[in-house]
């Protein structure tokens, strides 16, 4: 009787256990129901800018400029020191406007079509041919990435020896 008190009690657990398991099994994961936005620096437009988020006027959300727009790399003497600045470029649905987003600057600036390939607003033209070219007061100032070799020059892909 001695042995067969134990064995029963073991018993009893490993079936308590194999239900707790299965039931913990078939409970349905919670979802969220809206996307989730980490930080408390918030800009004026509720955008995490910690998160790389920038308000972005022409699509009126909160977006990640380097992951939907276009770089353009600076073209100055700042590049030849090693340092390389990008600025941005978000078109409308229509590519009727362009929104210019510069490194130092936390306001996008929104550019017209005035003609086929050509958007332009006070100092700003940019030029859309072939290639991406943004001029400032007439004189190149950001130019689109280079493709070498399958890799954009100014990326931020660390270069393999």
């Amino acid at each position: 009787m001695k042995k067969l008190l134990p064995l029963l009690f073991l018993g009893i657990s490993f079936i308590s256990c194999d239900y707790i398991m299965k039931e913990r099994k078939s409970e349905p994961e919670a979802k969220p129901e809206a996307k989730v936005s980490l930080g408390t620096d918030k800009d004026e437009n509720g955008c995490v800018i910690s998160a790389g988020y920038k308000w972005s006027v022409l699509r009126e959300e909160c977006i990640r400029v380097f992951d939907e727009g276009y770089r353009l790399n600076a073209i100055n003497e700042l590049k030849e020191e090693g340092t390389s600045f990008s600025a941005f470029i978000v078109f409308n649905k229509d590519k009727g406007k362009a929104e210019l987003f510069l490194p130092d600057s936390h306001k996008s600036i929104v550019l017209e079509r005035e003609k086929e390939g050509i958007y332009k607003k006070d100092i700003w033209l940019l030029e859309v041919d072939k290639d991406y070219t943004l001029l400032k007061d007439g004189q190149p100032a950001y130019a689109g990435a280079e493709i070498e070799e399958h890799k954009v020059t100014g990326s931020d892909i660390p270069e393999e020896n």
